[in-house]
């Protein structure tokens, strides 16, 4: 699918396009009205610097109107109780968007004021608004919660489906032509992505779900879709509407006099005419050599992109276009004469010549191209949408959207837009003609009748619009038009019997018209009425302001809107006091209006306002597109009366009726204005926009409105008089020019001219604004004048005309005269070098003797002197004649020749050149000028010969562009891109990309730097291919512009798609085959491609057979590509890199991974397994051969690998475990194994401390190499590990009779569960409790205190056993602590013990260190070996028995045994409170009866 928008072409011309040729009467066209000399000039502006004035009209704040408390969206009415849908949506759209939310606004508060109150609260965006006080947002979910609760929040409700998809979609099956548009930011710019934190992106969506996808701009996209999917799409946060590609449809002499575009044609002084003036054409083709449109196309766009501008069908485009502006040159007459005969064409050519349809990229990038690229500031489109009349599509919005935005005129410059209304009749306006912002153009008859002005063409559509507004705006001659034949056009009838000539109708022909008149209307602003850049609401406004009521009256109506066209309406008022005054630089925000008042000075005579303004564009989602709705108010001088726009009965304004709240032009029409001041008001009522500021234009037509002054002045320097030096007796003239700079015009003003306080003459003038005109004074200087004379100038010398200012009315010029004598003068006393190469330069001078007799004559001159610095130049000049004879009255001619350099600085110098009069000694002097400008001469110097530029991305270029003229300058810049491409200036515009702009000042040989953008069409083009851009370099001290050619030469741009793509694997290849690789080359660049394929590498065992061949790729093409390889049987496995060399040192690379098969069959078998114990070891043949495996210490498994097969075998072993604290190693000896071999495998394990004990936990040996894997599962067998430790945490000074405490830890260091419970003995008579409890189960590594409190019976002390009973096969059962008593607390503690507190301490913290050790993840089997032997354990007690002073030590077993029989002999049984009834046997560590217990009789 071609990336435009192809639909089906119906000219709007319909069946008049047959033959007319029997209705062809070329005499009984009625020839061009002429304006009568009798109409008085109208005037506009009455202040040229209130064109950039806010404060025109009286400017009062206020606050929007109150409004229902509804929002009237396409799919139905949001109210309080929810939504009131309309009938006929699918069950499917009716599903709720949860990114989209509609909230109502309470009346009470302002559009404006509401949208940032709720910027302020919540991360959303107000998407629309939808009228009258609905706003859609989007936003998160928990943001849009954030905005429910806003005070001024009414209500709100989720969003269906339905609003997101055009309602041609909603039943629709299989696949559509659709317009996919994203969201657009408060500046009206199209976005990819919402923001907000939503991910997606409208071009991700468009290129996965569009067939046949293209994109004019950023945020839309054309392409098919399937009707199964529109569900997903309308979802997507990044999916603001989809719609239906519209299909398109094309929608003078007598048309010049209907409109009587002759009459205003020659009536200003500047001529009306079009002229500076550049009109967009949108239509089929242009054939642009006709003759009628001259050089005047200054640009031809092919938008269809079928290679071609012209017009072969039925020359549509062509009659369009010559009816805006041909010349008329084909014909034997005028008659044929465009509307503005000399504006230029900047011409988009839409029809594509393969299929005969029109295309379009989209309303918003065609208004872009020629505002930006084409600089056209109007635009006519005589084409439109079928089968949707009346309805607002979003192609309206985009045109509203760029009219409103261009309407800023604080930021740029208006464009007037205007859309044939189609010839649908009552099937509605054609889209995008129901755009508010547009002139929408209907039709009326053009010939063939009596008055076929006052009837409309039948076929021309009727309005209003879809929401009521009214369409069409106005209307224009539209049937029988005759204009420009295409040439090449082979469908175009021949009804005019004329080879350049053809006649068609339709509102396709009534449209250009109004844009000629649009041409005109604008040229006025800016040429007459001073107003420069113009809005488009403007030219509208004055359109409406001049258009005549057909037939009866009832404007408006939904056939002709506001009337028929009438420029002389527009621009000539018939009565001398009727005036127009415009204002379109005043703006309001929310709750803000304007006031003007108008002194009407006399009845009887109409009274017209027109108020119009480029509204903020409506959207698809609502039924009112009005967003901010000002109303328009004139009140009559007495107040009584109060007229509303658009209140209207039998075509003129009444009262009584309510404010419009639907359109964007409000007109207020009284037929017979009183006199006195009229007020006119303009209101922002509702502000639902999302711009701070609404610009609008209006244009008012009464007697007495326009209130403009004159203001004659003499202008500088204009002051001449000759000859320079006047001679007593002899006639002199001097003159001055006199300029209104004023606004209005004068009748009559005097103008006297005084010497030496003598009147010479008073004369009068009247002029128009801006008019200039000399004043001439003949006079005579009489001997009193001999020397200096005082002329003296006044405008206005009795102060007897008002104009603005009265200080440049006078001028004041002090001249010398002489005596008779020898008068020297010269033609050409001021001489201007234009030649900057120039080095001498001649003057004729002209000796005259003023004696009646014979006298002798000399002549001399000064050196020439700067007038601006008084400085002099020794320059050589000479005469040719130094002394002549002259006889009475005689003359003789002299030349002086002055040598200067080459050029001279810029500055005026004069010379004095001094005549003689030898006889009698009488000097005359002449003075003469030699005027040095500044000489521009530019040079632009290029980085090379040729640009060479990117046919996809823009690139970036400098250009060196020196001042080579004799002074400094300024030189301006202007670009010219080739068509398709964007040419643009970075920093030297007004803007970045601009096509216009200026070096500013440079020094004499100074120089810029002027960076260039240079943005291709985005199109696909050939390397090498050169286009043409050129700079234009214009001096601003001349009309030279000299030319500089940049050619711009597509880079190449190599792209290579390889099939399969680089970095995947081919798997299982055996390492002795030849293995073809085989690769498809798609070349996706811009010119064909030769490749040299070489090897970069290749796995080991290897090699390429038959070498790698080139391969040459034409563009746009593919190439199947392959080579093979050969394997040795021992090859190995690998990535295969190849590059492919191009041309200029480039390349791309490509590779595959080779996973070789190897000819090896390995087996394995277990051979061994070794138990290590200090130099010793023990080993077996099978896996549990020796029993459960040691646990925390290393043993080995070793096993036997044979390679049965045919190749070596290098495989690397290793173990899978079934944990991450196990540890292994494992090797191979040796690591090759030959065909036939063997080698053995012998691995090294550690089982951790954690596993439990007697498990079996499952191993895998795993041999991988080569392609290769053999693995080997067996069970090892965890020996059991029954052991605790006992810490010292803390003991209390003990002390006979008292209570001491001693804190105990005891933790369990193996790797099996230990139950068990505690058993104490002491000495005789000591009292030990156990505090905790006795009983205790510890798993590995666990923890827990054991606290004891013992009473001694005496001082002596003695040794307290604690142990674990029925536990002999736990390691550490017993503990064994050493008491020291004392008889006395108050003994002190000495050395001792002190050094028992140390020792305790630091158990203490040794245990806690143990503690936080295990706590926070230590290894226990690391723990572990930090531990001694038990008998080392047993040493170091006994030696911290014998070694140290602690009151205090633990010892072992057997020795505190004993030492507790020699000094504390005690009973085997002993007693405890806490077991009544049961003793300890000691000898038998058990429980047993106490005899002396009555137990009961239990």
């Amino acid at each position: 699918m071609q990336k435009q928008i192809a639909t089906l072409v119906l000219l709007l011309f319909l069946s008049s396009t047959l033959s007319l040729a029997i209705q062809v009467d070329h005499d009984s066209d009625t020839p061009d009205s002429e304006l009568p000399n009798d109409i008085t000039r109208i005037e506009i502006s009455p202040d040229k610097n209130s064109i950039r004035d806010l404060g025109i009209p009286e400017i009062s704040e206020g606050i929007e109107m109150q409004r229902e408390t509804r929002a009237d969206s396409s799919i139905g009415t949001f109210n309080s109780h929810g939504l009131m849908t309309r009938e006929g949506i699918p069950d499917y759209l009716m599903e709720f968007r949860k990114d989209l939310m509609i909230v109502l606004i309470s009346p009470n508060t302002g559009l404006w004021d509401a949208r940032i109150g709720i910027h302020e609260s919540a991360e959303v965006e107000v998407r629309t608004t939808i009228p009258p006080s609905g706003f859609l947002l989007q936003g998160s979910s928990s943001e849009l919660e954030r905005v429910k609760a806003l005070p001024f929040i009414e209500s709100s409700h989720a969003v269906p489906l339905a609003m997101i998809v055009d309602e041609q979609l909603w039943d629709s099956q299989g696949s559509h032509e659709v317009e996919m548009i994203g969201w657009k930011d408060d500046d009206l710019v199209r976005q990819d992505k919402p923001g907000m934190g939503f991910s997606g992106s409208l071009q991700q969506t468009a290129q996965e779900f569009l067939e046949g996808e293209w994109s004019p701009a950023t945020g839309i996209h054309f392409g098919s879709v399937d009707a199964s999917n529109l569900y997903e799409l309308a979802m997507r946060a990044e999916v603001a509407f989809l719609s239906k590609t519209l299909e398109l449809t094309t929608s003078n002499n007598m048309v010049r006099n209907h409109m009587e575009s002759g009459s205003v044609e020659n009536y200003f002084f500047t001529g009306l005419n079009g002229s500076e003036q550049r009109i967009a054409v949108a239509d089929s083709g242009i054939d642009h050599d006709h003759g009628d449109f001259g050089n005047r196309i200054v640009q031809k766009v092919d938008i269809a992109n079928d290679g071609s501008t012209s017009d072969p069908s039925d020359g549509h485009g062509t009659h369009v276009a010559c009816t805006v502006l041909g010349s008329g040159f084909r014909s034997s007459t005028t008659n044929y004469r465009g509307v503005a005969p000399e504006a230029e064409l900047y011409m988009q050519a839409m029809e594509d010549q393969n299929t005969g349809q029109l295309s379009s990229i989209g309303v918003y990038s065609l208004l872009n191209s020629a505002y930006s690229s084409g600089g056209a500031r109007i635009h006519t489109n005589s084409w439109g949408g079928l089968n949707s009349g009346g309805s607002y599509t979003t192609q309206s919005e985009d045109a509203d959207d760029r009219t409103s935005t261009w309407d800023q005129y604080w930021s740029y410059e208006g464009m007037t837009v205007l859309f044939a209304a189609g010839n649908e009749r009552d099937d509605g306006i054609s889209p995008p003609g129901t755009a508010k912002n547009v002139i929408t153009v209907g039709a009326h008859k053009n010939r063939y009748e009596t008055s076929p002005e006052d009837n409309m063409y039948y076929w021309s559509s009727r309005g209003p619009t879809d929401d009521g507004r009214i369409k069409p705006d106005i209307v224009a001659a539209g049937q029988d038009v005759r204009s420009c034949k295409a040439q090449e056009a082979s469908d175009a009838p021949d009804n005019l019997n004329d080879q350049w000539y053809v006649e068609y109708s339709g509102t396709s022909m009534a449209t250009p018209a109004a844009a000629g008149a649009s041409a005109l209307v604008r040229e006025y602003l800016i040429e007459i009425a001073d107003r420069p850049e113009p809005q488009g609401s403007l030219v509208k406004a004055m359109l409406i302001l001049g258009a005549e009521d057909m037939g009866t009256r009832d404007i408006p109506n939904n056939e002709e809107g506001w009337g028929r066209l009438n420029l002389v309406n527009t621009l000539l008022p018939s009565n001398g006091d009727i005036g127009v005054f415009v204002d379109d630089r005043s703006r309001l925000s929310s709750g803000q209006e304007a006031s003007y008042n108008f002194d009407v000075t006399r009845a009887g005579e109409p009274l017209k306002v027109v108020l119009a303004w480029s509204d903020y564009p409506g959207s698809t989602f609502s039924q009112t597109q009005l967003r901010n709705n000002l109303d328009l108010e004139v009140t009559s001088p007495n107040g009584a009366v109060t007229y509303l726009g658009n209140d209207f009965l039998d075509g003129r304004s009444t009262t009584g009726g309510s404010k419009d709240n639907k359109n964007n032009v409000e007109v207020v029409l009284i037929d017979s204005a009183s006199t006195g001041i009229w007020n006119v008001k303009v209101k922002d009522s509702s502000h639902g926009g999302s711009r701070t500021y609404q610009p609008f234009s209006i244009a008012v037509r009464g007697v007495n409105v326009n209130d403009l002054t004159p203001d004659p002045s003499i202008v500088s320097d204009s002051f001449l008089i000759r000859p320079q030096i006047p001679q007593v007796g002899e006639q002199a003239a001097f003159s001055v020019d006199v300029s209104n700079q004023g606004s209005g015009s004068f009748p009559t003003v005097f103008v006297s001219a005084h010497v030496n306080g003598q009147l010479v003459e008073t004369k009068t003038i009247g002029m128009n604004p801006g008019e200039v005109a000399t004043l001439e004074w003949d006079w005579i200087p009489d001997a009193s004048d001999k020397g200096q004379a005082q002329i003296r100038i006044e405008i206005d010398p009795n102060d007897q005309l008002e104009e603005m200012e009265e200080n440049n009315n006078i001028l004041i010029a002090t001249v010398n005269v002489s005596a008779p004598g020898i008068q020297p003068s010269s033609e050409t006393p001021w001489i201007t070098l234009g030649d900057p190469s120039a080095t001498t330069t001649t003057w004729e001078i002209q000796m005259t003797n003023l004696a009646m007799f014979d006298t002798n004559a000399s002549i001399e001159a000064s050196a020439p002197k700067r007038t601006i610095d008084g400085a002099s130049f020794d320059w050589f000049k000479s005469f040719d004649k130094y002394y002549v004879a002259l006889g009475p009255s005689a003359s003789t001619t002299v030349n002086l020749t002055l040598v200067h350099p080459a050029p001279p600085d810029p500055g005026t110098y004069s010379m004095m050149i001094t005549a003689t009069d030898e006889d009698f000694d009488v000097e005359s002097k002449l003075e003469i000028f030699f005027d040095v400008p500044v000489l521009a001469q530019p040079d632009v110097s290029l980085p090379s010969e040729t640009i060479i530029v990117d046919y996809q991305e823009p690139s970036n270029t400098s250009l060196e562009i020196f001042n080579r003229g004799n002074g400094a300058q300024a030189y301006d810049l202007e670009l010219t891109s080739p068509a398709g491409w964007n040419v643009g200036l970075v920093d030297l515009g007004p803007f970045q990309g601009s096509k216009q702009g200026s070096t500013g000042t440079l020094a004499k040989d100074g120089s810029i730097s002027a960076r260039i953008t240079i943005t291709p069409p985005g199109v696909m083009l050939e390397a090498g291919t050169t286009f043409i851009a050129q700079m234009k370099v214009k001096s601003r001290v001349s009309s030279e512009v000299w030319n500089y050619d940049l050619p711009l030469v597509i880079n190449a741009a190599d792209s290579i798609e390889f099939n399969p793509a680089s970095g995947l694997t081919e798997g299982e290849i055996a390492a002795d085959s030849l293995h073809e690789i085989s690769v498809q080359i798609s070349n996706k660049g811009n010119r064909e491609m030769v490749l040299n394929p070489i090897e970069r590498s290749i796995p080991g065992g290897w090699s390429v057979q038959g070498g790698l061949n080139k391969v040459t790729i034409p563009r746009g093409s593919s190439a199947q590509w392959s080579f093979s390889i050969q394997g040795n049987g021992l090859a190995e496995s690998g990535s295969v890199e190849i590059r492919f060399l191009v041309e200029e040192g480039d390349f791309f690379d490509w590779n595959t991974t080779i996973e070789a098969v190897s000819g090896a069959d390995p087996s394995l078998s277990f051979n061994e397994v070794v138990f290590y114990e200090g130099p010793n070891f023990d080993s077996a043949n099978s896996v549990l051969g020796l029993g459960a495996h040691p646990v925390g210490k290393e043993f080995e498994l070793g096993w036997k690998v044979d390679n049965e097969g045919t190749s070596n075998w290098d495989p690397t072993a290793t173990l899978v475990l079934p944990g991450e604290d196990w540890e292994s190693s494992c090797s191979i000896e040796p690591p090759r194994i030959p065909p036939g071999s063997s080698s053995n495998v012998w691995c090294s394990i550690t089982i951790p401390l954690s596993e439990g004990a007697g498990s079996e936990p499952e191993v895998t040996l795993v041999l991988s190499g080569d392609g290769l894997e053999v693995s080997e599962q067996f069970s090892l067998l965890v020996e059991t590990i029954r052991e605790v430790e006992w810490s010292v945490i803390d003991i209390q000074e003990t002390h006979e009779g008292e209570k001491t405490t001693l804190n105990l830890e005891l933790r369990n260091i193996g790797n099996t569960a230990i139950s068990s419970r505690f058993l104490t003995d002491g000495p005789e008579g000591w009292d030990i409790r156990i505090l905790d409890g006795r009983l205790v189960t510890l798993q590995p590594g666990e923890s827990r205190s054991v606290h004891l409190e013992v009473t001694l019976n005496s001082g002596s002390g003695g040794i307290l056993n604690i142990t674990l009973a029925e536990s002999e096969d736990v390691i550490g059962q017993t503990k064994l602590i050493d008491l020291e008593g004392s008889s006395s607390p108050d003994e002190g503690m000495g050395i001792l013990g002190y050094m028992g507190i140390l020792f305790a301490l630091l158990s203490v913290s040794a245990v806690s260190a143990t503690l936080a050790f295990t706590r926070t993840g230590g290894n226990l089997q690391s723990a572990r070996k930090l531990m001694s032997t038990r008998s080392k354990r047993a040493s170091l007690q006994t030696e911290s028995v014998e070694n140290s002073n602690e009151k205090t030590t633990s010892i072992d077993q057997d020795t505190l045994i004993e030492r507790q029989e020699k000094e504390n002999p005690s009973p085997r049984l002993q007693k405890h409170e806490d077991y009544p009834g049961w003793l300890w046997d000691h000898s038998k560590e058990e429980w047993v009866p106490d005899p002396d217990y009555e137990h009961g009789d239990n």
